[in-house]
């Protein structure tokens, strides 16, 4: 028997229920506290910094345009006289072949338009950057353009000023082809050649009607800051065709054809 108990008694151990250990309970996360929109907003936002009022500072008044000191106007003797002598060596070419188109003869002017391309680009680009911003007409009426600084303005102001005329002519021989066709034409090309025409009279307009109002500056002298035409005495470094010009200067000063019709009267 007590073999037997022995042995029931290891059964019995053998038996006994494993012990199951208890696992820790998972933390418990509490969630996060949800912000209102509007709070959001406002964090986000910062605070900006505020703006400084600026003081108005007060304008500077406007300076007049004036004639440097060390120069004197040119006279109406000396205007007319430079128009008219520009006037034959930029255009006078053009006088002979509207003479001939009007008496109906049928001629080729192209050898006179290419001629007279030259002289123009000679009067009005080359004597200006070449002969120390003076055209042959500045020359011979003994005159020069000046701007605010006593300098000569640059090319561009010679070669607009000089083709005046040329927009004249243009814009009046398209008036007239309107006139004459009672209307822009049918093609589209006469059209926008007629339009541009009538466009080209506009600067000669409003050059004439500143001269008037002013008395002094016309647009493109306005336009350049400030341009004048001023007398100018006879130059010593002069050589050459440039000496033949001013020997033609002292001819027309002889004849008194460059001073005010008041003084010459």
């Amino acid at each position: 028997m007590g073999l037997l108990e022995k042995a029931g008694n290891i059964s019995s151990e053998d038996e006994k229920p494993e012990t199951k250990i208890p696992k820790k309970p998972e933390p418990v996360v509490a969630p996060e506290p949800v912000k209102t929109a509007k709070k959001a907003k406002r964090a986000e936002k910062k605070k900006k910094p505020e703006k400084k009022v600026r003081e108005k500072k007060p304008r500077a008044p406007r300076v007049k345009k004036e004639l440097p000191p060390d120069f004197e106007v040119a006279t109406r003797g000396q205007r007319f006289t430079r128009r008219i002598v520009d006037f034959l060596v930029s255009y006078g070419w053009s006088l002979p072949i509207l003479v001939v188109t009007a008496w109906g003869s049928y001629f080729n002017p192209t050898p006179f338009i290419i001629l007279g391309l030259g002289l123009i680009v000679f009067n009005l680009w080359f004597m200006p950057s070449y002969a120390g911003g003076r055209s042959v007409g500045n020359w011979i009426s003994r005159t020069r353009y000046v701007n605010t600084r006593g300098e000569s303005p640059i090319w561009i102001y010679f070669t607009l000023k000089g083709m005046t005329t040329l927009f004249i002519l243009i814009g009046l021989w398209a008036v007239s082809v309107v006139m004459s066709n009672k209307g822009f034409g049918e093609t589209t090309g006469s059209q926008i050649f007629s339009a541009i025409g009538i466009l080209m009279v506009i600067p000669p307009i409003l050059d004439y009607i500143m001269y008037k109002l002013r008395g002094d500056l016309g647009l493109w002298d306005t336009a350049f800051g400030g341009v004048w035409l001023v007398r100018t005495t006879k130059s010593k470094e002069a050589k050459g065709w440039l000496k033949r010009l001013e020997s033609i200067s002292d001819f027309t000063e002889s004849k008194g054809w460059l001073s005010d019709e008041e003084k010459s009267s």
